[in-house]
């Protein structure tokens, strides 16, 4: 292929400047050629892209869709390849002899370029004639130019068919708008994804307690790890995609289904048609483990039960705390020990566990005691370990104690002390006839221990015979309450459990019934233990006096706290209960309540308490009378005025109980009282509920009074850092303990909620959305 190029000695640069100017004229050329060749390719192109605009292609069905795409491909692609079929790119000689044309340069200097003296090569003259023939030649090379391409495709659209297709695709895009991108896409998607329908929603864990969360066509969320996320695609014709690892869609008559479980952040997008129908970008969150703590040190009960006090919390709930007790720098295996926990407790809360180890072989000696949590999704936590020695029983009899002792040794040393001990055993039993009269069952007990520690090879084996020498010392001795106690125990830790899984309420109310039942029956029975304990140290005698009412009492915060939906609060009451009564003592002489002064001052308070909630009752009343709800069975104004009546009747009976030490909030209480009687035998509704505000208001005064004064003649129990139950306060704040127990009216009027609660879940006629908000409200309950 020829190339330009100039002598050196003539103007120098001017060989790239004329190669620049030679590929401008080639691709001139290549247009001219190119571009009437491409119609009517272009024109239906066009045409297609006006039909799309317009939004012809999306109502279209499937078939006559990809049907309308296979005749224009097939179009344009022919009337495109007859045309091009024999194109072919501009040659060098055809840009240069373009560039001579339209720059007007005679004699062909460009594509003549490399012409050579043919003849006279070597002669001075000849070469002289030659050059100056070429800067002849090259003169007009500064006057070079291009014109404007010049297309044929007038001949072949001679009705000018194109001006029509470009005013149509302006039209088109003003008709189009923004929407144009969906629209030119519709040309080669048949039944576009926008006519399919997601449905998404993401399923909580259950032990989360969460509602399900259903997701828009785009967002944001976070979740707990391990929630599933449900799509449900509708009305597509081919199976949809999502990028989210581990979904398939399962297809049936058009409509898929998939679901995945969520385990870590993602940003996920559900695309059908070609089309994206769901983009959400998640946030999972991690599930915390699960905390414990020991709240004090083990402690030991007056019935030589191990007293554990913890707290335990997690982010969705503990299912599950136990006590793994092993041997103080000694072999043997772990003790495990389950611990009731509260349901769904997130924040820290504190329970207290009595167990009765006096059985087991690791009684008495030290051990080492951690705490252990688990929650719904298998997280772990450990508490510090304590160092603690176990309580054992006390036994008198020389020969128990041995039994015992060989125990201990065949539980941590086990297969060590086998030899040793069955040593021992048999010179325990020398001479039955002499040291074994009248225990000819613990003789024979003790030979068969020896027979079986000989052959024992297993851990079963070994226990078996610990459990032997057991029940040979406790054989021995005399049981006494014991069995009575742990039934007291096993039955609390069944409350406990019953509370914290849920249990229908009627299920907790009957077996509360039992435990008070049996707890009467063990109080019983430890006061007529009483002669056969006057050997022992004599109880406390400034300790504070436990009487029935206050048990009874207790028990029935206990069951109202429960019915009212408070299960956390009566779990650490019961606890509390146990409490006491693992260190019971019984009085050897009266003492009833305490002093008469602090019994008169109790009753005041509970009697104030109780007319403190008839009053907040009659204030619920009067405002719904007043509001034109009321209840006819409340008689009206008249009925509601005798109620204020008998409230003021029995508050001043209470204020005779008190004589002087009543407090002049009492008096002024009253005098309200007779004021909302007035205004509302007028009906005056208004003003009897003003007065009923402030008559609560200096019932809560007197109260407060009366409670001081009767915290004032505790003594020295309370000197010494006690509550009226005996409770050690000094160092744990409120009597040792963190509950609060609300007041009567308080209690009914939960209850009364709880109850309209479940009477409203019943109702299905109710909004959907109402009842699920019901049914989450009840679950915490």
């Amino acid at each position: 292929m020829t190339r330009f190029t100039l002598p050196t000695e003539f103007r120098p640069g001017w060989d790239k400047r004329v190669r620049r100017y030679l590929i401008l004229a080639r691709a001139i050329l290549s247009f001219e050629r190119i571009w009437p060749a491409l119609w009517p390719a272009s024109g239906i192109a066009g045409l297609t892209l006006v039909a799309a605009l317009f939004d012809a292609f999306t109502p279209l069905p499937w078939p006559l869709h990809a049907l309308i795409l296979a005749c224009l491909t097939t179009a344009i692609a022919l009337t495109l390849y007859f045309p091009l079929e024999h194109f072919a790119l501009p040659r060098w000689e055809d840009g240069a002899r373009r560039l001579e044309q339209d720059s007007a340069l005679a004699h062909r200097p460009i594509s003549e370029a490399d012409d050579a003296l043919a003849a006279g090569a070597g002669d001075p003259l000849a070469e002289e004639l030659w050059r100056a023939h070429l800067r002849a030649r090259l003169a007009d090379l500064q006057r070079l130019r291009l014109r404007l391409p010049r297309s044929a495709l007038a001949e072949r659209d001679p009705k000018a068919l194109r001006f029509g297709v470009l005013l149509l695709l302006v039209a088109g895009f003003l008709v189009a708008g923004s929407d144009w991108p969906r629209r030119f896409q519709s040309i080669f998607t048949p039944n576009p994804g926008v006519l399919a329908t997601l449905d998404a929603w993401v399923e909580p864990p259950a032990y989360t307690g969460q509602s399900p969360v259903y997701l828009g066509h785009e967002g944001r969320i976070a979740v707990p790890a391990g929630s599933l996320l449900n799509l449900r695609v509708h009305g597509a014709d081919h199976r949809p995609s999502a990028t989210l690892d581990g979904i398939t869609f399962d297809s049936g008559r058009g409509e898929y289904a998939g679901s995945a479980k969520l385990t870590e952040s993602d940003h996920i997008r559900v695309r059908a048609g070609g089309h994206t129908i769901g983009s959400w970008r998640v946030t999972v969150i991690a599930d915390k483990p699960p905390t414990i703590a020991f709240v004090g040190k083990p402690q030991t009960t007056e019935r030589q039960s191990l007293k554990l006090t913890y707290s335990a919390s997690d982010d969705y709930g503990v299912t599950q705390a136990r006590a793994i007790i092993r041997p103080h720098n000694r072999p043997g295996e772990a003790l495990v020990v389950d611990l009731p926990v509260p349901e769904r407790a997130v924040k820290p809360t504190t329970l207290t566990s009595f167990r009765d180890l006096t059985e087991h072989p690791y009684a008495g000696l030290d051990v080492d005691i951690t705490l252990e949590a688990m929650d719904a999704a298998g997280n772990k936590a450990t508490s510090n370990t304590i160092t603690y020695r176990l309580p054992q029983r006390s036994f008198s009899d020389p020969l128990a104690r041995a039994a015992i002792e060989l125990r201990q040794n065949l539980a941590t040393q086990g297969m060590e002390a086998r030899t040793r001990t069955a040593k021992t055993l048999d010179a325990l039993t020398y001479a039955p006839e002499l040291f074994f009269e009248g225990k000819m069952t613990a003789y024979l007990a003790l030979r068969s221990a020896f027979h079986s520690t000989q052959g024992a090879m297993t851990r079963q084996d070994f226990d078996r015979i610990e459990d032997l020498l057991w029940q040979t010392a406790m054989g021995l001795e005399h049981g006494g309450l014991l069995t009575m106690a742990e039934q007291l125990r096993r039955m609390q830790e069944a409350l406990l459990q019953m509370m914290a899984q849920g249990a229908p309420q009627e299920d907790i109310d009957a077996m509360l019934k039992r435990y008070n039942e049996l707890m009467q029956q063990y109080l019983a029975a430890l006061a007529q233990n009483v002669p056969e304990n006057g050997g022992q140290t004599a109880p406390n005698p400034n300790a504070k006096v436990l009487g029935a009412e206050d048990l009874a009492a207790l028990m029935k915060a206990i069951e109202a706290l429960s019915q009212a939906g408070d299960r956390v609060k009566a779990m650490q009451l019961l606890s509390m209960l146990q409490a006491l009564l693992e260190n019971a003592q019984v009085a050897g002489g009266g003492g009833g309540n305490g002093g008469g002064g602090d019994q008169a001052a109790n009753d005041a308070l509970r009697g104030l308490g109780d007319v403190m909630g008839r009053q907040r009752a009659l204030l619920d009343k009067t405002f719904r009378q007043g509001g034109g709800s009321g209840a006819p069975k409340d008689g009206g104004a008249k009925g509601l005025a005798d109620s204020q009546g008998q409230l003021r009747r029995d508050l001043e009976s209470l204020r005779g109980k008190l004589g002087k030490k009543a407090p002049d909030a009492l008096g002024k209480a009253g005098k309200l009282m007779d004021e909302a009687a007035k205004a509302l035998g007028l009906s005056d509704f208004p003003r009897a509920t003003a007065t009923q505000k402030e008559v609560l208001e200096e019932l809560r005064k007197s109260a407060e009074a009366v409670a001081k004064a009767a915290g004032q003649g505790q003594g020295q129990n309370q000197a010494q850092g006690q509550d009226p139950l005996g409770r050690n306060t000094a160092s744990q704040g409120r009597g040792g303990s963190d509950v609060k127990i609300p007041d009567a009216s308080v209690m009914q009027r939960a209850r009364d909620i709880l109850l309209e609660l479940r009477k409203r879940a019943g109702q299905q006629g109710r909004p959907k959305e109402e009842l699920d908000y019901i049914d989450r409200l009840l679950k915490q309950f």
